[in-house]
């Protein structure tokens, strides 16, 4: 989270004028996006995050904030966790709501578990079909 926060201020000039105060809810921001970035994985639920960045998008426009200000730290994100297919595909998808533009194709979503296992689980045969 250091080395993100580090390379906003890179890309952020305006950040090296931050306030503590301001420096912090800008963590906590970055947090919260990572927050359900894992959510959205750990669930197999694309529009958790993505869902999220359009809401924070709208927050942020509502104050005065372009949306797009986001976009540095989701690139960052990208640039940190390349080594993650999953992750990247879906830090590939999420700046589409914040930056206002056409949502980008998304691969088909895994089966969810519950389907697969009551499926193949021999009590619950021939009950989903």
């Amino acid at each position: 989270m250091r080395h993100t926060l580090a390379g906003l201020e890179r890309r952020l000039p305006a950040m090296l004028s931050y306030s503590e105060t301001q420096r912090e809810r800008t963590a906590e921001d970055l947090a919260h996006i990572v927050d359900f970035l894992a959510a959205a994985l750990y669930t197999d639920d694309t529009t958790l995050f993505t869902g999220f960045l359009d809401w924070t998008g709208g927050i942020l426009e509502a104050r005065g904030v372009p949306a797009r200000v986001l976009l540095p730290g989701l690139d960052l994100l990208r640039q940190e966790l390349r080594d993650f297919p999953r992750t990247l595909d879906l830090l590939t998808q999420g700046p589409t709501p914040c930056a206002g533009g056409t949502p980008v194709p998304r691969s088909p979503a895994p089966e969810p578990h519950h389907d697969r296992i009551s499926r193949t689980h021999p009590r619950h045969r021939g009950h989903h079909r």
